[in-house]
């Protein structure tokens, strides 16, 4: 074959596969057209969020004033809640029968009252009663003066027992010396006899020299008889002397017992008498005691006597207090009437009921205000002199007001503004705990307790540099995104497919987002598309 022809023959061939191929991609396109989901696209705006809050209100009066209600009275009649009253309008009719029972029952309270008070004060004067300590005193000073007396006898009785003492050992020590004198005079006498018989002795021996033997005989009898009379005169000085030393022994003991019995008679009078003193120093001891006892169990007594005086007294000023109360309502005809101009909003008592202390009655009182609802995210948006339109169920006109402060369910605080202390606020049926404002509807045709609707429309205070549509916001277990499209070429041409982005939702409204994360300025935000689309999924761009 001539290689003109097979030229000719090679670009029929390359002619035939770029139709071929056209034609694929005319019939790929065809089928993506049926089977790639078309979808909304847009770039990030910058701006302000449009709100609009709506949500449910109550209408409830902007102060109440607590009207307290008198403990034990039947109620015969009591304003319904809701009731608009007038300033003297009567609230309470209290049944008088009743209450003329309970002034007789105070009366005869306060009577009892002020006789126990009477009693009291008697029982709590000190008692008569003679000192225990007076007559234990006088014993005592009895006792003294005998001890002092038994002391004086006992140290006369020591000194008459020295004295005694002294003088029988005088007495005995004279006697024995009388006696010796006396015995050595006999003794003397002996000896003089003695002598005597020596001269006759001698006489007679020289008679008996002298051969006068009869002489000399005669001599020496009269010297023996001297002799004899001599000893015998020896022995009677001996036995005198004897007697005298045994009698003054006799009479020197006989004195020293009677000294020492003396002394002690006077010994055992004195300790006798000492505990004679230390019993009556007890006895008046114990008789101070006991005064001492006495007196502070006097004190005693007039201190309990005086609580119970004052405790009887609080309860008298008490009973008398409320007895007063009683006469006054008594005057009153037994009405609770209004204070001031308002409406009913809570009570506690019933008709037929009997009050206690608990018991009370509360009037809304300042005119009416709106308190509405509000989820705690939008808390933040709604502030003071903001406008609120109130839609009123059976009004087909529409109401205004004036939001004056928002605040947190259960905080009590005020996060914005200043108003009317909320007291007593209804309760909104079916709203979870979040946030609240109150508003101003001054003149509004609306009822104490009526369930209204609102809404609040205003741009929000900050501008956002990225706001999306609210329907391009996905979330999932890994967080808050957005899918972009994002272009990629192939063979087939320009193709695009969803790519994740995430990102942090700052604010919203009805229907834009103000969101941060990593968005470009170019990228187009999917916000809507006609099938489901994830990650990764190929989509088409609405033309």
């Amino acid at each position: 074959m001539k290689l003109e022809d097979k030229k000719r023959m090679a670009a029929k061939a390359f002619a035939v596969f770029f139709i071929f191929m056209a034609a694929a991609g005319g019939l790929s396109r065809a089928a993506a057209a049926m089977t790639v989901p078309l979808a909304d696209t847009g770039t990030y705006q910058e701006g302000r969020l449009n709100l609009n809050l709506t949500g449910t209100a109550v209408t409830e009066a902007k102060e109440e004033t607590l009207v307290s209600l008198d403990k034990e009275q039947r109620i015969l009649s009591v304003a319904k809640t809701g009731t608009q009253v007038k300033t003297g309008d009567v609230l309470v009719q209290y049944d008088t029968q009743y209450l003329q029972k309970s002034v007789e029952e105070k009366q005869a309270e306060v009577k009892k009252l002020e006789l126990s008070l009477e009693q009291a004060r008697i029982q709590g004067e000190p008692q008569d009663r003679v000192a225990a300590s007076n007559g234990a005193a006088r014993d005592l000073d009895l006792a003294n003066q005998g001890l002092a007396q038994a002391q004086s006898d006992y140290d006369q009785a020591v000194n008459d027992s020295q004295n005694a003492q002294s003088q029988a050992q005088s007495d005995y020590d004279v006697g024995v010396a009388q006696a010796g004198q006396d015995r050595d005079n006999a003794y003397s006498q002996a000896q003089a006899l003695e002598d005597q018989a020596g001269e006759l002795e001698a006489q007679g021996a020289e008679l008996e020299g002298q051969g006068d033997n009869e002489g000399a005989g005669a001599q020496y009898i009269q010297a023996e008889d001297l002799r004899q009379q001599a000893q015998s005169l020896r022995q009677e000085a001996d036995q005198a002397y004897e007697a005298a030393l045994s009698q003054a022994q006799a009479e020197y003991d006989a004195a020293v017992s009677q000294a020492q019995d003396s002394l002690s008679q006077a010994e055992a009078a004195l300790e006798a008498q000492a505990q004679s003193q230390a019993q009556a120093q007890n006895a008046y001891t114990s008789a101070q005691e006991e005064d001492a006892a006495a007196a502070a169990n006097d004190q005693k007594s007039q201190a309990a006597s005086s609580y119970d005086q004052q405790s009887i007294q609080v309860d008298l000023d008490q009973a008398k207090k409320e007895l007063s109360q009683m006469e006054k309502i008594q005057q009153a005809k037994g009405q609770v009437t209004a204070p001031e101009d308002g409406v009913v909003t809570d009570m506690n008592v019933q008709t037929g009921g009997v009050t206690d202390d608990s018991s009370y009655l509360l009037l809304g009182t300042g005119g009416l205000q709106l308190k509405g609802s509000l989820e705690l995210q939008d808390l933040e948006k709604v502030e003071p002199e903001d406008t609120v339109e109130i839609s009123v169920s059976g009004q087909g006109k529409k109401l205004q007001g004036k939001v004056t402060r928002t605040g947190a369910e259960g905080t009590g605080e005020n996060t914005q503004g200043a108003g009317a202390s909320g007291q007593g606020a209804s309760t909104i049926q079916g709203t979870d705990p979040g946030g609240y404002f109150y508003a101003d509807i001054e003149g509004a045709a609306v009822t104490w307790g009526a369930q209204v609707s609102y809404s609040i429309e205003k741009q929000s205070s900050s501008s956002y540099e990225m706001l999306i549509p609210l329907s391009a916001v996905r979330q999932d277990s890994e967080g808050t995104y957005c899918l972009i499209a994002e272009a990629g070429d192939t063979v087939l041409g320009t193709e695009y497919r969803a790519v994740r982005v995430n990102i942090t939702v700052e604010d919203k409204d009805n229907t834009q987002a103000a969101v941060t994360g990593n968005l470009g300025r170019d990228d187009l935000v999917i916000s809507g598309s006609t099938k489901d689309i994830t990650e990764g999924d190929k989509v088409r761009l609405k033309e």
